[in-house]
């Protein structure tokens, strides 16, 4: 099994760009966050559901895997999967992995603008700013939006909240070449804007970044996602 890195930033093609454009915790906790719950019918994954403004996004990151290959597989226009650490390409041994179930699926930018179920769709990087702006903007939203305490960051920072319920998470990514990396440490996720033939926006949080900043990374990437209600 391969190391995996925590230093951020071999993946980042071109600088990222903080967006200055610029709300409870979990459904037993403090801030009473109101979730209701959607199950995807092409394989029963349930999913918390949370309104942020007028937006309605799920509250975890999208699970759907109907095929899985290997971290060394990589492509710019076929749809490829990935779960994080998982180097075959059996899907129910990658479903019983516990990075499945807490992290979801990591996919590239082809797989991504497909992925999300019937009523769904991969929001833009307009959705996603759209969303940053009402957690207070984006120099400072992540900290609202990411997920509270240590058990999946890693690291103490009293002035991360997840008062919105949105519950990000460091799932990391997958990088040309086979390599995971940024578990516990940064959390990508595509948005379905392009940026040119080869790359596409992305949103980034990090462990030690107050912000939502969005970057732009080649296609064959593997990322997070999150799916938001047409």
């Amino acid at each position: 099994m391969k190391k995996h890195k925590l230093a951020m930033i071999p993946l980042i093609m071109l600088a990222l760009i903080t967006v200055t454009i610029g709300c409870g915790k979990d459904d037993e906790g403090e801030n009473n966050i109101d979730y209701e719950s959607y199950t995807d019918p092409r394989d029963g994954e349930t999913y918390k559901t949370v309104k942020i403004g007028d937006q309605v996004w799920m509250a975890e990151n999208l699970r759907y895997l109907p095929e899985v290959v290997g971290p060394d597989s990589g492509s710019q226009t076929v749809p490829l999967y990935y779960v994080l650490v998982y180097e075959g390409n059996s899907v129910a041994e990658a479903k019983a992995s516990p990075y499945f179930e807490t992290y979801g699926v990591l996919y590239n930018w082809a797989a991504a603008r497909i992925a999300c179920p019937t009523g769904w769709h991969l929001p833009t990087e307009a959705e996603w700013m759209q969303l940053a702006e009402y957690a207070g903007g984006a120099d400072m939203a992540g900290n609202k939006l990411k997920e509270s305490g240590t058990d999946h960051w890693g690291v103490i920072n009293d002035e991360i909240t997840d008062e919105l319920g949105f519950t990000a998470l460091p799932g990391g990514c997958c990088l040309t070449g086979g390599l995971f990396d940024g578990l516990e440490n940064f959390g990508t996720w595509w948005t379905n804007t392009g940026f040119d033939a080869a790359q596409a926006t992305y949103i980034l949080m990090t462990h030690n970044g107050a912000g939502v900043y969005k970057g732009q990374s080649i296609k064959e990437h593997g990322f997070s996602i999150r799916c938001v209600k047409d």
